[in-house]
């Protein structure tokens, strides 16, 4: 079937023939080689379409180019076919291209010509329009149903598409037309399945839905059946009547009422364009179901392209008239033969769906109509001076009936002077208010309503009636200015400042939104401004949760300096900015993971007990989120402390007479730790895991936490979490890491501290009381003990001439800490046994030959300070031995610390004879 071909144009090319007067064989000639040129290009335009028509391609669309056409494939390939006449061109161009609107109107490039291949509600066989040897379009007539000549020039390459058959026209060399019918998307269709049905609400109803009737694997749907043993007759009118539009439902006329739904069904291949085709149902004899198959649109996942993004389309049902039926059985017998429900399949052009859709017939039911899901109980709903419905100007306002299958006709009708003064637009049931002809006051008009119902005879259910029915609606054009402005979303952490904990957003493009006019018309009619905050798509239904009760109060508006708040209407001209104080005080059942938003609509009249009154003149919204810092933006690892991912942490303490336990100030390790944490609180652990267990003992048996002593308070175990009232004091002590001077246990070790239950501000949980929020590893030592001492120059010289002893002071040997920091070993502080290195509780001395010289266990302390302030530091004296020749031997150097670690240096001592 997707098989076309096109020998039909190329025999009609080829049919040439050459008219005129004879001058010369040159000029003959040239005719001759002319067409052959046009021949030949147009041959290669054709062959080369042909091939993949040939090959199963087939098109997927038509655009006009400036000298023809160009089909484009669906293997994304196109060819252009161009005019090969010299002349007179089509009105549009030497291309055209014939579609059909959703009413059944030709159109020739997408323009209106006023010629049908049928009307809205008719079913209709396509009769492609032809061009006639006149060059000009030629429509079929629906009433003779013959082929009528139209006003419309061709172009001399045109397409028509029908039905999935693109018709190709070409007007030869020779001014004779070629005609070849295409294959397009339509064409290519491999399957049609029913899968449900909308309602007139536009629900859906799938037909595999639990509950669903189904006989035989056949769907079924429902409709009402009426027949009027009477005429019905109507005329709906205006105030004044000079609108009218009248109507009849002809004795012995039935009616299958099925207005408002439309079957869903699905088309392969997805590519499939089905908008382009004309559906009937039919049975298995092909005749059609007396139902008017409409538009058809894709459903769902539609975005720019005609094609379904997901291949579900919608064709809309509607009421089909059947007259000159004696009775209302007749109308049955389209539905049920010999006591069995007639299957009916979908049929286009060129291909039929399964015969599985069977219908089952209802009661017509009552009807209940409703404006904008408003329902209109009374006759007259409202009136020109209370009760009436408000309506946006622009906004598209709906009359929509709760059975709609039970209504024949329907019509919307204004007063012509409120019609043209307020600018109602008209369209169907639904109807737009589109000026404002008295901004002042706004009074209400009336809308009139009316539509013809179909229902049982109260006095005979067994048969049907027609009532016209007619509402007054008062409608009022609401005073709005204009659409609502969104800002930029804001994301804001909370800080740990109470008093910085806000955010806000500049009013600027709310304003800019209005012109001048508008902002005019706002400043007059403002009169109250309703602050609603929202967290969207929590409630049950997905919709969006109302918490304005628990911070609408956190929400201010200010001038452009900032701190002057706007309280007042009269002032909301001065608005600069939003802003949202949250002051630490966001509710903890606020989840962190959700948006939320703050809605501002603005009303032009005040608030009454609280109760917002009047219209919305615009409304302005701030996106917004609302989240903790990262527990890394507390915890800064501080630089020169971390190195690889562990804290190098190097005692700081002032030696006293006892040993000091060895601690390391949990500050120390961390850049600003109380002023990020502000009044956030934590808990610490030291890892309790075997598999990390150091020397046979798990890390809470090689550490633990202490306060410090401070002022009056004794130095005692964390007990309770961290604050920002202990965190000064906050500890980590190693236990049993000396012994007998040397460290152990878990001295220099890469311990592992946990932070859990961490909480910012004391009040937005990290995590689970059992989380372990934040981890860290730290290795504790001594900056001396991990330090050294050193001869300067490599040694120490002392002469064999100092019997009485020789003082080896400062000049002599020196002490360095673990990053190669000087510091004396020989007492510098004046008239005492002391170093200005506080972690220095002590020094001592041992020759390790007292064959080669001896010296004093301890130092000399500082001698005292003189006036200036002048004083000689301290040393040590060493005595050499009586020796023949020079000689040298090792003299250890113990620096003890403030925690009692002792660190031995050997030094070079050489007892220099001969000097």
């Amino acid at each position: 079937m997707n098989k076309k071909f096109l020998s039909a144009i190329l025999f009609g090319a080829l049919m040439v023939t050459s008219t005129g007067t004879f001058v010369s064989c040159k000029d003959y000639d040239d005719d001759i080689d002319r067409i052959d040129k046009e021949l030949t290009d147009l041959k290669s335009q054709i062959a080369a379409l042909q091939s993949k028509i040939d090959a199963g391609k087939y098109i997927t669309s038509v655009d006009k180019t400036d000298k023809g056409l160009t089909f484009t494939l669906n293997d994304g390939s196109s060819y252009e076919v161009t005019n090969g006449v010299d002349g007179e061109k089509g009105e549009k161009g030497d291309g055209n291209k014939l579609t059909i609107d959703k009413d059944g109107q030709w159109l020739i490039d997408d323009e209106p010509t006023g010629w049908y291949c049928a009307k809205k509600g008719e079913t209709a066989t396509v009769i492609v329009p032809e061009v006639g040897a006149d060059g000009y379009w030629y429509f079929v007539n629906k009433e003779t149903g013959k082929l009528e000549k139209s006003t419309y020039k061709a172009a001399p390459v045109t397409a028509v598409e029908a039905d999935g058959i693109c018709t190709l026209t070409v007007v030869n060399p020779d001014g004779t037309t070629s005609v070849v019918k295409l294959p397009t998307t339509a064409a290519s269709i491999t399957e049609i399945e029913f899968v449900g049905y909308t309602d007139a609400n536009g629900d859906f109803h799938a037909f595999s839905a639990a509950g669903q009737d189904m006989a035989d694997n056949k769907y079924i749907m429902s409709y009402s059946p009426f027949y009027a043993a009477q005429d019905y007759s109507w005329k709906w009118t205006d105030a004044d009547e000079t609108q009218k539009v009248e109507g009849k439902i002809a004795a012995k006329t039935a009616i299958v009422a099925l207005e408002g739904r439309s079957l869903v069904v699905r088309v392969a291949p997805l590519s499939a364009d089905a908008s382009k085709l004309s559906f009937s149902l039919v049975n298995s004899k092909l005749a059609e179901a007396p139902i008017t198959l409409g538009e058809v649109k894709a459903y769902e996942g539609l975005v720019t392209r005609a094609e379904s993004s997901n291949g579900l389309w919608t064709i809309a049902l509607d009421s089909k008239e059947l007259s000159g039926l004696d009775d209302a059985t007749a109308l049955d017998k389209n539905f049920i033969s010999n006591n069995a429900s007639i299957a009916f399949a979908l049929r286009t052009s060129n291909f039929i769906s399964n015969y599985n859709l069977t219908f089952k017939k209802d009661q017509l039911a009552s009807v209940v109509s409703s404006l904008n899901d408003k329902k209109l109980e009374k006759e007259e709903n409202g009136s020109a001076e209370a009760a009436f419905v408000t309506v946006a100007q622009g906004a598209t306002n709906t009359f929509t009936f709760d059975n709609p299958t039970s209504v024949y006709k329907s019509q919307i009708i204004v007063d012509e002077f409120n019609k043209q003064n307020w600018g109602v637009k008209i369209e169907g049931n639904t109807f737009k208010v589109t000026e404002y002809y008295d901004k002042a006051t706004i009074p209400a008009f009336p809308v009139y309503f009316y539509y013809e119902v179909l229902k049982q005879d109260p006095a005979n259910t067994s048969k049907t009636i027609a009532e016209s029915v007619k509402k007054t609606v008062y409608v009022r054009l609401e005073r709005s200015i204009s659409d609502g402005v969104v800002l930029d979303t804001k994301n804001h952490i909370i800080n740990a400042v109470a008093t910085n904990d806000n955010f806000s957003a500049a009013m600027k493009p709310f304003f800019d939104s209005m012109s001048a006019e508008e902002l005019t018309n706002w400043k007059e009619f403002v009169k109250n401004a309703d602050v609603k905050v929202y967290q969207v798509g929590t409630n049950a239904d997905g919709s969006d949760k109302d918490i304005t009760t628990q911070i609408g109060s956190m929400v201010k508006f200010y001038e452009s300096n900032g701190t002057t708040e706007v309280t007042s209407a009269d002032k909301y001209s001065k608005i600069a900015t939003i802003k949202v104080d949250l002051n630490n005080n966001w509710p903890t059942d606020l989840a962190f993971d959700k948006n939320y938003y703050i809605e501002v609509k603005f009303y032009d009249a005040a608030a009454v007990d609280g109760e917002v009154k009047g219209d919305v003149l615009n409304s302005v919204k701030l996106p917004f989120t609302v989240n903790i810092p990262s527990i890394n933006d507390i915890f800064v690892q501080q630089t020169g402390v971390f190195v690889n991912g562990v804290a190098n942490a190097y005692m700081d303490a002032t030696a006293g007479n006892a040993d000091l336990a060895l601690n390391y100030a949990l500050k120390s390790a961390f850049n600003s730790l109380k002023a990020k944490m502000g009044t956030s609180t934590f808990q610490l652990a030291m890892d309790d895991k075997d598999a990390n267990k150091i020397g046979g003992k798990k890390h809470s048996a090689l550490a633990k936490f202490v306060l410090a002593a401070t002022g009056d308070q004794q130095e005692s175990d964390l007990t309770t979490e961290v604050s920002s009232t202990n965190i000064d004091r906050v500890n980590i002590q190693l236990i049993d890491a000396v012994k007998n001077g040397a460290p152990q246990n878990g001295y220099k070790q890469e311990l592992i501290v946990n932070v859990k239950n961490a909480k910012f501000v004391g009040k937005y949980a990290y995590g689970t009381a059992d989380d372990v929020d934040y981890t860290f590893k730290i290795k504790i030592m001594s900056p001396l003990y991990e330090g050294v001492v050193k001869a300067v120059g490599g040694k120490v010289e002392v002469p064999a001439t100092s019997a009485s002893g020789y003082e080896v002071n400062d000049s002599h040997v020196k002490g360095y800490t673990y990053n190669d920091q000087v510091y004396s070993i020989f007492c510098d502080v004046a008239d005492e046994y002391d170093w200005t290195r506080k972690e220095l509780k002590d020094v001592e001395f041992t020759s390790l030959d007292e064959n080669i010289f001896t010296c004093k266990a301890k130092g000399e302390k500082a001698g005292k300070a003189d006036s200036k302030g002048n004083f000689k530091a301290g040393y040590v004296v060493v005595t050499p031995k009586n020796l023949a020749e020079t000689a040298s031997a090792k003299m250890k150097v113990t620096v003890v610390d403030a925690w009692g670690l002792k660190k031995s240096s050997d030094i070079d001592v050489t007892v220099k004879v001969g000097k």
